[in-house]
């Protein structure tokens, strides 16, 4: 038996910390094989110079890592491809695909197949991030016909330090601003990096709302991509859905 016998899915993550990879592992079904990779000259924190220079890198990473013999390609690094807007989700994408012929999924296009596959249509975010940064995400989330009722972010800059939250983190931030906008269908938990999928049943069921985190809709959206309907059980509706 090889290791990925079933399939083989490539991540392109903008940081050398890839703490998102401990994530994806939680999340794949047996024969689902994590193959990661740091662009080259890595991003340290979110500023706005640090995520637009990144784009292009992303897109050379993306040709190596199709040299993998992945399956289907998975682009993280939200903040990059909002770096040049709403459509630069839609540009990085169609970038990757050209380059290396292979279905891609990025992290803003797998939240916004999942808000919707969940039914949601009005939604608050949480993040680790600046609130500048959550400004970017609620614009792009907005234009792609969501409201977003609230953004509260912790206010961090640099990628080691979302790596170091504990787990309680998220859930208190997302559980307290839900509870702030009851009539928020769901919440999006931005940011693949801090750990997160762990407790996305747990506030399901103690915000009664549905929960769709980056890297859990990152996973989903990848084995969609190529016909893998099974996911592991136990964290959360959208991994069943």
């Amino acid at each position: 038996m090889r290791y990925g016998w079933r399939a083989r899915i490539g991540h392109i993550a903008p940081a050398i910390l890839d703490t998102s990879a401990e994530e994806f592992r939680k999340l794949l079904p047996d024969g689902v094989l994590h193959v990661g990779i740091t662009i080259s000259e890595p991003i340290q924190t979110l500023e706005t110079e640090q995520a637009a220079s990144a784009f292009e890198r992303m897109v050379d990473a993306g040709r190596r890592l199709a040299r993998e013999r992945v399956d289907v390609i998975v682009c993280g690094g939200t903040p990059v491809a909002l770096s040049r807007g709403p459509a630069g989700d839609a540009e990085l994408a169609d970038r990757l695909r050209v380059e290396t012929g292979l279905p891609v999924v990025t992290a803003n296009g797998a939240v916004v197949e999942a808000l919707a596959v969940l039914g949601a249509r009005s939604l608050v975010a949480v993040s680790p991030f600046l609130e500048r940064r959550n400004d970017e995400i609620r614009i792009f989330l907005e234009s792609c016909g969501f409201r977003v009722l609230a953004t509260r972010g912790l206010g961090l800059v640099n990628n080691v330090d979302f790596a170091v939250q504990p787990v309680d983190a998220a859930y208190g931030l997302a559980r307290k601003t839900a509870a702030e906008c009851p009539e928020a269908d769901a919440i999006y938990i931005a940011c693949p990096r801090w750990p997160v999928v762990d407790m996305i049943a747990s506030l399901e069921a103690d915000t009664g709302k549905k929960v769709v985190a980056a890297a859990a809709a990152m996973a989903w959206g990848a084995l969609r991509a190529i016909g893998i309907r099974t996911c592991r059980a136990g964290y959360g509706e959208l991994m069943t859905t």
